[in-house]
């Protein structure tokens, strides 16, 4: 059990706001029947249908909160995003992404939102902490698949779609 603190509550705002700035973002329409159908915890994640996937706003260590986001994947059925405001140091989002399976999820973590120039949004490989920096997604309204791609041409490329994601985040925390 954790004591709410000032710093804790704002992490959290930044997590639910994030997520939900990620899914307009995108297209994802939050399916308000969900909330009826998963049993807490999990009835207060966002369940995006057209992606079949749910996006879980979390503070927790990256992989400290998975058992209970892999409970909820195996109830659903369906893949997951845990959204991650950073904390501390630049103000970014960090992400995990689960993909179900009748056997087990498997995770990719250490992920990143970049953004094209044209707003398109991917899941990039965090340049600092990456279990798999090849792996990229773009995000659309419908299921997230491996991109053959990456979506950054060279490093520069690279490096300007993560500082655009995170003006966006700044412009939404109020940040600068």
């Amino acid at each position: 059990m954790y004591i709410m603190t000032k710093e804790r509550a704002l992490a959290q705002m930044r997590a639910l706001t994030a997520t939900q700035a990620l899914a307009m973002l995108v297209g994802w329409q939050s399916d308000p029947a969900t909330r009826l159908l998963l049993r807490p915890p999990f009835s207060e994640w966002f369940y995006a249908a057209s992606a079949d996937l749910l996006l879980v706003p979390s503070i927790e260590p990256t992989r400290g909160d998975l058992a209970i986001v892999e409970r909820g994947m195996r109830e659903a059925r369906c893949d997951a995003l845990v959204v991650k405001a950073s904390s501390e140091g630049r103000r970014t989002l960090y992400i995990a992404y689960g993909q179900w399976g009748r056997q087990e999820n498997a995770w990719c973590h250490g992920r990143r939102l970049w953004l094209s120039p044209r707003g398109e949004a991917w899941l990039v490989p965090d340049p600092h902490d990456s279990d798999d920096p090849h792996l990229s997604m773009q995000l659309t309204e419908r299921r997230l698949q491996v991109a053959s791609h990456p979506p950054a041409r060279d490093e520069q490329e690279a490096i300007d779609g993560l500082d655009r994601a995170d003006a966006f985040l700044a412009q939404l925390w109020g940040d600068r």
